[in-house]
């Protein structure tokens, strides 16, 4: 005796009673108070102060950028001993000309041995034994300066790309 199986209950006409469930408004991604258009409007704000702060540094420095990139190639050159002499005279006139870059001439130009020495201590700790030395590739004759020592350029070399990049101005 087997009793025969019932239809299920489920039948083509309850399925298509069936809805599709209300789904809800997707979420917008633009803020929907008054509040959050402020801090983001602040925030843009901000945004572009420090990109304009940050140009203005940039276009400011390019000074210092140019003469470490000159200081390269004179170190460079200072390595070869046939090419030390001009070399050497050549980041004297270097730390001149980048002195002359943010400083009005009149200031500058004019600074010469002891004078320009305690400019350059004055704007970033030039050492004495440096200060000597750029006195001497500086006034010194050619002979002299060919006769340095490749440890002293290189020293020199040293400070003056630490001058260059942290010297602070003058006003």
């Amino acid at each position: 005796m087997s009793t025969p199986i019932s239809a299920p209950a489920n039948t083509p006409a309850d399925l298509q009673a069936l809805r599709e469930l209300a789904l809800p408004a997707p979420v917008p991604y633009w803020p929907q108070t008054v509040g959050w258009l402020i801090v983001l409007a602040l925030l843009l704000a901000v945004a572009l102060a420090i990109a304009w702060f940050a140009w203005r540094r940039h276009r400011k420095q390019r000074y210092r950028r140019l003469a470490l990139a000159e200081l390269a190639s004179i170190a460079t050159r200072i390595g070869d001993g046939a090419q030390r002499a001009p070399a050497l005279a050549d980041l004297a006139s270097l730390l001149k000309r980048t002195a002359l870059a943010v400083l009005p001439r009149e200031r500058v130009a004019a600074l010469s041995g002891a004078a320009w020495l305690d400019f350059l201590q004055r704007t970033h700790g030039f050492d004495a034994q440096s200060g000597a030395l750029l006195m001497l590739v500086s006034y010194g004759p050619e002979s002299q300066r060919a006769a340095v020592a490749s440890a002293d350029a290189q020293r020199l070399v040293d400070a003056a790309r630490d001058w260059i990049a942290h010297h602070h101005v003058e006003i």
